[in-house]
């Protein structure tokens, strides 16, 4: 008979594995360390991780199934980009979901949970105005944490969903001149505009805030015919305590 302990130890092993790895690289990638049209080397990705080509592929399939990358014959592994078209259609989806969230959250949003987000609020000033590699993943949580109060899961995963496959535009908007400033503007009209239970003005700001970063981004793209490079954020140089990632020179690996 086969050793059942054994081979359950070995498939957790796996498990915890691919749930290790599939942490840092989402995050390496939300947070712009690895860029849209970059290709994730296989053989680079084995040289960092101690695991397994399997536990690498199974990773890079659940980061496709997220939408955060593209799997294609002879090429492997590439950030998505996103079209003209895509970027349309998405943002027009993540518009009227979050409006409906918006209205929700001002009918069920707790004392407790807004002083949550004013804490959050804090520290992610704290990074923005440091330009830490952290204040994307500081903003994501923030909008997490927010959307959450709507207490309704569905509309959550949704918008938590089309926020992860519309990262490039974000990250893109990190980019533009004043734009963290206003941000935490943007932030801080959002806490208030909760206190009041201000519902016209919690919806306004949610589609100005999605408006701002989808016109921003498609100016871009009409800007360099969709081909060229899109502005980067300038932040400080990455650490290990970041993503616990490291990795050889890639600049020959962007699409061309």
């Amino acid at each position: 008979m086969p050793n059942t302990s054994k081979n359950n130890a070995k498939n957790l092993r796996t498990s915890v594995s691919s749930t290790l790895v599939l942490r840092k690289l989402e995050n390496a990638i939300l947070s712009g360390y690895f860029k849209p049209r970059e290709r994730l080397v296989e053989r680079d990705l084995l040289a960092h991780f101690t695991v397994s080509r399997t536990v690498i592929r199974e990773v890079l399939k659940m980061l496709e199934g997220r939408g955060l990358i593209r799997i294609t014959p002879y090429r492997g592994a590439v950030v998505v980009d996103l079209t003209a078209e895509e970027v349309e259609q998405l943002y027009f989806l993540r518009t009227k979901l979050e409006v409906i969230a918006a209205g929700l959250l001002i009918d069920n949003v707790t004392q407790q949970e807004i002083q949550r987000l004013k804490k959050l609020r804090v520290e992610l000033e704290k990074h923005q105005r440091e330009r830490t590699e952290q204040m994307i993943e500081k903003d994501n949580e923030f909008h997490r944490v927010l959307f959450r109060a709507s207490k309704n899961g569905y509309l959550n995963e949704m918008i938590d969903y089309l926020g992860r496959k519309a990262h490039i535009v974000k990250f893109n908007a990190w980019s533009l001149p004043n734009r963290i400033e206003q941000s935490i503007l943007e932030h801080r009209a959002t806490i208030e505009a909760l206190e009041r239970r201000d519902k016209d003005a919690l919806e306004k700001l949610v589609v100005d805030h999605l408006l701002f970063s989808k016109n921003s981004y498609l100016s871009q793209l009409i800007g360099t015919g969709q081909k060229g490079k899109l502005r980067k954020v300038k932040l400080r140089p990455m650490r290990d305590e970041d993503v616990e990632m490291t990795r050889p020179d890639q600049r020959g690996r962007h699409g061309e």
